[in-house]
């Protein structure tokens, strides 16, 4: 496998630094990034050479490796996260490490929130073509049951935790939801209500499945990037994840067995509702974003997406007969 430095020596830019930090000149070595390396206690006395690596919307991630050619990921905090709490996402990285899940976590600062962990050398990313997949898709059925069985974090981020805490902040800025997506909310607080009527069941749960947060290798499926992790409906885990890889009522019913060991109703009418739920989430999410960060990413565009995908979804079921089922 040829290496991720393609750029020979004399391509490489060091920094001006006690030991050498080499970047390849393509790239640009932010220098909050650049703190956060010097900063990591297992580095200190080691040249290390690095690189960006894609796909993350809330961190800078970099591949490190070495003097001694041992490789690493890093996760450095964006800006405008401030909201997040990190030390979950490391108890969550911890946890997932230990279920042999995840990758191996080598250190973490609890004031800045940077973490280092293992890089998965041979894993491939995840998209939500390949995750649409049978085999994928029940993989991720295996990998969610394992964490969800696991013991609780003790710390609960339930969905209407999250969708509660982004009305806040959208009040505090002044944002509102498009007219047309702006009956959300009243729904919203109906299914909140049937939920807590119901009862919740909690479990530990990851709460994200971004296509790039699964990697996967011929022996098994790992889980990334924890930092929206907590006790939760799993519900609400499996109706997100057959929302953001737009699995219609039929194809998910499968991988629902696979999880269930069987199709219960209740159950059912739980996910289904969690999509909707889990859309009006990262649509506030998207909106608030394109307010509170500035980066080559049109945040605005998909907050709207998820939206509208959540009001397609919602007339696409009888949602009516969903919300009694609860």
């Amino acid at each position: 496998m040829s290496s991720i430095f393609s750029e020979s020596a004399t391509e490489l830019t060091p920094t001006p630094t006690p030991r050498t930090i080499s970047c390849p000149a393509a790239f640009n070595l932010p220098p909050v990034v650049r703190d956060a390396m010097e900063g990591v206690e297992m580095w200190h006395g080691k040249n290390l050479m690095v690189k960006p690596i894609d796909g993350g919307l809330n961190n800078e991630n970099w591949y490190v490796r070495d003097d001694m050619s041992r490789e690493y990921f890093i996760k450095v905090p964006g800006a405008g996260t401030g909201f997040i709490d990190r030390s979950v996402g490391h108890a969550g990285a911890l946890k997932a490490s230990e279920l042999g899940i995840g990758a191996k976590v080598y250190e973490f600062n609890p004031e800045t929130g940077v973490e280092v962990t293992e890089f998965l050398r041979g894993y491939d990313t995840c998209t939500t073509t390949t995750l649409r997949t049978q085999e994928q898709g029940l993989q991720v059925m295996e990998t969610y049951r394992a964490l969800h069985a696991s013991e609780k974090f003790g710390k609960t981020n339930m969905m209407f935790d999250q969708i509660d805490q982004h009305i806040s902040q959208m009040e505090e800025l002044g944002l509102s939801l498009p007219a047309w997506a702006a009956d959300l909310f009243g729904e919203y607080d109906e299914v909140k209500q049937r939920f807590n009527a119901s009862g919740i069941d909690l479990s530990p749960c990851h709460n994200d499945p971004m296509p790039g947060n699964f990697m996967v290798n011929p022996d098994g499926m790992k889980l990334i990037d924890f930092e929206f992790c907590g006790d939760n409906e799993p519900t609400y885990e499996l109706g997100l994840f057959f929302c953001e890889m737009f699995y219609d009522d039929e194809e998910m019913l499968p991988l629902i067995e696979s999880y269930y060991g069987s199709i219960d109703p209740h159950a059912l009418a739980r996910i289904r509702v969690s999509r909707v739920m889990g859309d009006l989430k990262w649509g506030m999410w998207g909106i608030i974003n394109s307010v509170v960060r500035d980066v080559g990413f049109d945040y605005w565009k998909y907050g709207i997406w998820k939206l509208m995908r959540a009001k397609a979804y919602q007339h696409s079921i009888d949602w009516d007969a969903s919300k009694l089922a609860i």
